[in-house]
């Protein structure tokens, strides 16, 4: 069986979980088409009721308004989704093979007095802030309550870039042990790399769902905190953000920083071109915009609108590592830790 044959099998699967997504993406308007019945085939059960001039099509207005707007669509073809998510995640994975074993090895105390044994050994215990584990609770309780207070299917937006960071917080504080040293530092990581995500949901905010008794206000409120609390992680945690924990030199830190910014993106482009593309088509909703651009975007434009979206969010991840190595460098000493312990590695 060719490649070519395997590709057209999975992009058919993939298609199939839900035919009825339109080739335009909806706008929102009345009388245009959100769903389309393609093919003949039976409107989902979720629409099967609903009736319309477009051939059985369902239009706009005979769903709500916030899901009309969040509607996705076969704009890019399932081979093109396919092709990216299989290739791509597979180049994500060997590069992290490579990855991890550095990742453990320059999170790790290595003094040269040291036996090798103690230096795997060796890893610093991730302090959480006073508050922070009841306010991350709190906040990812009053975001699903919303989304399940929503239209259909709104509960799947938890999967966007800052409802995951509240997802993370809640298993770093509550559901990974403390003895899992080097899983809570990597939760860490990610949550300071993914911090301009946050900048860019508040520079330029989608709140066209916040529909919801005070939703368009705790938008604001939640987004706000999501700033302030890696910065209280690195007071609480002082060297163990941004610096390796016994080398300060330039390059050990610009070192440190790199591969676990290399690292934040590998498992960005896995699970948002994994997991939650497929998800998308599930639901058939445009979670992150993964299925189709924002509408009349002066940048992400073409059939290539995913890759230069993750580029550029790449790219503007390196100053969240700044930001904060910055905020490090300035306003804490940074010292050997006291707090460091023999823990078990995952």
């Amino acid at each position: 069986m060719s490649l070519s044959h395997v590709l057209t099998n999975i992009s058919a699967a993939l298609y199939n979980i839900n035919p009825h997504l339109c080739k335009i993406p909806p706008r929102g308007f009345d009388d245009e088409p959100c769903f389309c019945n393609s093919g003949g085939d039976d409107v989902d059960d979720t629409f099967e009721s609903l009736e319309s001039e477009y051939n059985n099509d369902i239009l706009c207005k005979d769903i709500d308004h916030e899901h009309a707007l969040s509607v996705g669509s076969w704009l890019l073809e399932p081979k093109q989704l396919v092709i990216e998510g299989i290739v791509g995640i597979f180049i994500c994975c060997m590069i992290l093979v490579w990855l991890i074993p550095k990742l453990r090895k320059i999170s790790t105390n290595d003094d040269h007095a040291m036996t090798t044994t103690k230096q795997q050994q060796q890893q610093q215990i991730i302090q959480h802030p006073k508050g922070v584990p009841m306010i991350s609770l709190l906040c990812l309780c009053v975001i699903c309550s919303f989304k399940v207070s929503g239209f259909k299917n709104k509960i799947y937006y938890i999967v966007m870039p800052c409802n995951i960071q509240w997802v993370i917080a809640v298993l770093q504080c509550y559901i990974i042990p403390d003895s899992y040293s080097f899983l809570q530092l990597c939760l860490l990581q990610l949550r300071i790399t993914y911090l301009f995500s946050v900048v860019i949901a508040i520079v330029t905010p989608n709140t066209e769902d916040c529909t919801g008794f005070g939703e368009y206000e705790f938008y604001w409120f939640n987004h706000f905190v999501l700033l302030i609390l890696p910065l209280l992680y690195i007071k609480a945690n002082k060297n163990v953000s941004c610096y390796p924990q016994s080398k300060t030199t330039t390059t050990s830190v610009l070192v440190y920083n790199t591969y676990w910014w290399l690292f934040s993106c590998l498992i960005f482009y896995i699970f948002y071109f994994g997991f939650v593309t497929v998800m998308s088509v599930y639901t058939g909703l445009n979670l992150n915009f993964m299925l189709h651009p924002p509408d009349d975007h002066f940048v992400l434009k073409g059939k290539s609108f995913r890759l230069v979206a993750t580029a550029l969010l790449t790219f503007l991840y390196i100053f969240s590592r700044l930001l904060c190595l910055i905020v490090e460098k300035k306003y804490l000493t940074v010292t050997t830790p006291t707090n460091i312990g023999t823990k078990k590695h995952l």
